[in-house]
């Protein structure tokens, strides 16, 4: 609530500027509907969503720039509650979102930009999974399904970026410090886009307590840097983050009766940089992020035993093919524990593969588009077809799929959540 306050101040001040500085309003309206294809066949949602973005510039200087999004879920009133994953408490989660993702002022210097607000700070190459753009931590009420753009929770921070050539190459030096840490908003326990929860013996309970969420304590700030040049053809970065690792893992404590669950949130330090250039048609991309004592699930059954620390090492080596109208992008990410052992719950190597597919018709009007992405350490999957029309620059329908498969794995466990769904959007 109180960073809604801020932006409708924000705003309210914006009209009476009117006169004196030049101030714009863009955004959308949009309509999605889902429908579940697999498991309980019903609406996922019939959501009707208003996206404003307020820009102001104030003096020769200083701009203003905002993004909020506002939603109501019809589905929520359509379909029956239940006593699984549509309680009351559940439809109330995902029926009304009103959510500021970005508010604040800019400064533009001769050779520096300064930026103090609510933002989202953008890391990495990579796309559809992050290594290096783990600044900001996701809203995954709808798992990983949302664009980064919508999904990211905008942090109020302090940042600069200080532009200077050196030896004659232009290079850029950003510097963050974040008092707002955040940690990721999951969906709501037993819907039916929360991660599945550990199994319990027979007669055993379950109870899942309250973890240690960062917040605004002096404590917990975190701070960033980051390093970008261009240097004979090749864009390169080196970045350094210390902050909280945005999902916790989970401490156990078993007992006859009850098993025990607490979210504990741990600091660590990432160190990483990604690399691009361009070969014709082709470009070839990279990105390496060293986790150093992140925090890790093992498989003891005591508070002591189930959480512990490792540095893991996460890479991802990406193509992007654009010729004749068609983007063929292709990318392979590891994750691997140097000091892994069988006490820790996750494989010591492990990744993903990805491959999207993209084209366009009737003077890129018609746009199909395909991404699918595969674990190959437990063979879930993930398919995504789309295939986008725009009517005019302001009007696009779109027609998707998202489609699982693998069993009771990162993506086989929403294997009964295969569903389609139509958008409308209207930009203004």
């Amino acid at each position: 609530m109180k960073q809604l306050f801020i932006l409708t101040f924000a705003l309210l001040l914006l009209p009476s500027a009117a006169s004196a500085f030049e101030w714009t309003m863009h955004g959308s309206l949009k309509n999605e509907t889902a429908y579940f294809i697999s498991g309980e066949k019903r609406l996922d949602k019939l959501q009707n969503r208003l996206e404003l973005k307020p820009e102001a510039i104030l003096s020769d200087r200083w701009e203003f720039r905002g993004r909020v999004l506002a939603w109501h879920d019809a589905a929520m009133n359509i379909e029956a509650s239940n006593t699984t994953d549509m309680t009351p408490g559940i439809k109330m989660h995902y029926r009304n979102y009103i959510r500021s993702k970005e508010a604040y002022l800019l400064y533009g210097g001769d050779d520096f930009d300064f930026r103090i607000g609510q933002q989202q700070i953008v890391w990495g190459k990579t796309d559809g999974l992050r290594m290096l753009d783990i600044v900001n931590p996701l809203d995954m009420r709808e798992f990983m399904l949302d664009d980064f753009l919508d999904s990211r929770i905008g942090l109020w921070s302090a940042r600069l970026n200080w532009y200077a050539n050196v030896g004659g190459s232009d290079h850029e030096f950003e510097f963050v410090l974040i008092p707002d840490a955040r940690s990721v908003e999951l969906a709501p326990t037993a819907s039916r886009w929360a991660f599945a929860l550990p199994a319990t013996p027979v007669g055993t309970g379950l109870s899942i307590q309250n973890g240690n969420e960062p917040g605004w304590r002096p404590s917990d700030i975190e701070a960033g840097m980051a390093w970008r040049a261009n240097l004979s053809g090749w864009d390169l970065s080196l970045n350094w983050f210390y902050g909280w690792k945005d999902t916790p893992s989970m401490q156990k404590n078993m007992t006859p009766a009850l098993l025990t669950l607490t979210p504990l949130y741990q600091r660590m330090n990432t160190l990483g940089g990604s690399f691009s250039n361009a070969f014709g048609a082709t470009v070839l991309r990279g990105e390496l992020a060293v986790n150093i004592s992140e925090s890790i699930n093992k498989t003891g059954m005591t508070l002591l035993t189930s959480v512990g620390t490792e540095t893991t090492v996460n890479a991802s080596l990406g193509l992007d093919y654009n010729k004749n109208n068609w983007r063929i992008s292709p990318q392979f990410f590891i994750r691997y524990l140097p000091g892994w052992d069988n006490t820790i719950a996750e494989d010591q190597a492990s990744g993903f593969f990805s491959l999207m597919i993209a084209t366009d018709y009737l003077n890129e009007k018609l746009k199909p588009e395909i991404i699918g992405l595969y674990d190959w350490a437990d063979g879930s999957w993930m398919l995504r077809p789309k295939l986008s029309y725009e009517f005019s620059d302001q009007i696009i329908a779109r027609l998707g799929a998202d489609l699982f498969g693998g069993s009771n794995a990162f993506f086989g466990q929403y294997d009964k959540n295969d569903r389609v769904y139509s958008e409308v959007e209207y930009t203004f």
